[in-house]
């Protein structure tokens, strides 16, 4: 299989990803109105599987580095939609949280493996416009989540809807376990005795590199954000805007998409470009959008404005692609699946593991409005964390690299 080829399936393994992984935002009311909980709890339904995401990050991304990285994320698509499908037979929220914890464990090992898969297909100077549209996956998916799950929800009930999405992983992980280990990168490749024993100094490489570290926080700042808007916007426009269950999941979905589709791919654009005049620029791009989104997320919470929260959302949308890009620069590339997979385990731990029970606790106290609006803080502190990155980065390491990496930008 070609590189072209490769991305279009793991494109549509990340669109399931996200899709899966936000369908319960589509049906939160009818889930709330069910199992009578309140914001707080409810937003254990996304701790829930943030928490388990976080932790198998690591250990699965080892075992990636070690073994054939599209086998592992051909097991963990299956894992995950068998996962979502159990959603629908949930008879209690014990149960349905176990479900959706069960969700995050097979993502896991999609995600600590599709980014490093087509990072070694590409060249190093097409590397953030590649992941930026593998990344596309991220609203694509997630805007169908919340659509679906609303519409499916209101007209079929919210075990249809678990069941529907969950059906096409199924399909897509059988083909992902047939691929050829040949055409993936030389990482997925017959490895020896050596390499399956873990080196520790691997690991602590990656905790005294502090440009990785930074990176990590800034990569937390956006995740505390992005999953509590993700998880709650549909249930901010029922409540705030006074649009029905199916509607508000539509309006929420295809503000994702729309702002996905044009910040993401945009963002790996101009950070590329500017990578060719700066050594730094991917930093100063992702620095800045974080920067703007701080400020559009907060005065469209404060006006109500339709509008200004688009804007928050399109520049939030331009990390995609640019920070996991920011990652691999940083990172040896003999421990790829590793590095992603521990900056996956510090974003996760510090932010959308327990964001969407704080600001479901906010919400409880001072209402959802409020609690959205405090997001504006933690996407601050992403700029500022990759705007420090400038310090530590040499130049040398933004060097573009062209040896032993092949393959064309999908088009």
């Amino acid at each position: 299989m070609n590189a072209k080829k490769a991305f279009i399936l793991f494109l549509l393994l990340n669109i399931l990803n996200y899709l899966d992984r936000n369908v319960t935002s589509g049906v939160l009311p009818l889930l709330q109105k069910d199992f009578a909980v309140n914001d707080a709890m409810i937003g254990l339904l996304g701790t829930a599987f943030m928490i388990t995401y976080a932790v198998a990050a690591i250990p699965l991304g080892i075992w990636s580095d070690r073994w054939k990285p599209h086998k592992v994320a051909a097991i963990g698509t299956a894992v995950w939609s068998l996962a979502t499908i159990g959603s629908a037979l949930a008879w209690s929220f014990s149960s349905l949280y176990l479900f959706r914890s069960l969700v995050g464990l097979g993502e896991a090992a999609f995600v600590t493996t599709g980014a490093s898969i087509l990072s070694g297909l590409f060249p190093e100077g097409k590397r953030a416009k590649v992941l930026g549209l593998f990344n596309l996956g991220l609203p694509i998916g997630s805007a169908l989540g919340v659509t679906l799950g609303g519409a499916l929800g209101s007209q079929l009930g919210w075990p249809a809807a678990f069941t529907i999405v969950g059906l096409p992983g199924l399909v897509l992980a059988y083909f992902t376990w047939k691929l050829p280990s040949g055409s993936m990168t030389e990482n997925s490749q017959a490895i020896t005795e050596k390499k399956l024993v873990l080196r520790r100094k691997d690991m602590l490489s990656l905790f005294r590199n502090a440009p990785f570290l930074l990176a990590s926080l800034g990569y937390a700042g956006i995740s505390f954000a992005f999953g509590a808007i993700a998880y709650f916007g549909p249930t901010l426009f029922h409540r705030a805007f006074g649009y029905s269950v199916g509607a508000s999941g539509t309006l929420s979905g295809a503000m994702v998409v729309v702002a996905g589709l044009l910040g993401a791919p945009l963002g790996g654009i101009i950070a590329d470009y500017w990578l060719k005049k700066n050594p730094r620029g991917r930093i100063y791009t992702v620095s800045i959008a974080m920067l703007l989104c701080a400020v559009f997320l907060a005065l469209g919470m404060q006006l109500l404005s339709l509008p200004l929260l688009f804007l928050s959302v399109f520049f939030l949308m331009w990390h995609v692609g640019i920070a996991s890009a920011i990652i691999f620069d940083v990172s040896p590339k003999s421990i790829w699946n590793t590095s992603q997979a521990t900056a996956l385990f510090i974003m996760h731990l510090l932010g959308d593991v327990f964001s969407t029970y704080i600001v479901g606790e906010i919400s409880d106290h001072s209402g959802l409005v409020f609690a959205i609006q405090t997001l504006s803080i933690p996407v601050l502190l992403a700029s500022v964390f990759f705007f420090l990155m400038i310090w530590f980065v040499p130049v040398r390491v933004y060097k573009r690299e062209t040896v032993g990496q092949t393959g064309e930008i999908p088009s």
